[in-house]
């Protein structure tokens, strides 16, 4: 007889497996069967979870930060935190985070970088005016008339001066799904 990832107990895949997955491959988990998808997404982000996954900076680099909650109270807690690779190349200065998503602003102000940790994708979102360290940024979303799709948008504030003289005052918007 054959044993199946979906046929492990939801207490070992929990306890066991999930707790040494690093979250960079929990698309890839979450894609082994319906079992594993719902399991992560209750015993790792949900409700029930037992751990606490986070992001920080450190050097200007993101690295992922894990602990498990049940030890909160112990005068002992292990901390993962871990450099995510696949980032290496930017300096990072600022993190904003909304539904799974992170928004990253370089160091340099050059650019925003939109990155999905769970399915390891990063897009580079060009501004139609030169980004400022000023800038201030939100990232939101909103559903669509039938609350089927959501849309995820990158909020920016301009509060500052170009070339030292012209008072740039404004906002703009960028829709994720549309790339506009």
């Amino acid at each position: 007889m054959t044993t199946r990832m979906c046929d492990l107990s939801p207490d070992l895949v929990g306890e066991e497996i999930f707790t040494r997955i690093p979250v960079t491959s929990l698309g890839a988990v979450r894609s082994t069967c319906k079992l594993w998808e719902s399991l992560s997404k209750n015993s790792i982000l949900g409700k029930k979870a037992e751990q606490f996954l986070g992001f920080m900076t450190i050097d200007s680099k993101i690295c992922s930060l894990r602990f498990d909650l049940r030890q909160v109270m112990d005068v002992e807690v292990d901390i993962s935190i871990n450099e995510v690779e696949s980032l290496d190349e930017f300096d990072i200065s600022k993190i904003f985070k909304c539904d799974g998503l992170l928004l990253l602003v370089t160091k340099d102000n050059s650019r925003l970088l939109v990155w999905n940790p769970y399915l390891v994708q990063t897009m580079c979102i060009e501004p139609k005016i030169n980004f400022h360290k000023l800038d201030t940024y939100a990232l939101g979303y909103e559903y669509d008339k039938n609350k089927t799709k959501c849309n995820h948008k990158i909020l920016r504030f301009l509060d500052n001066y170009l070339n030292g003289s012209e008072h740039v005052f404004g906002y703009e918007i960028y829709d994720l799904s549309s790339n506009l």
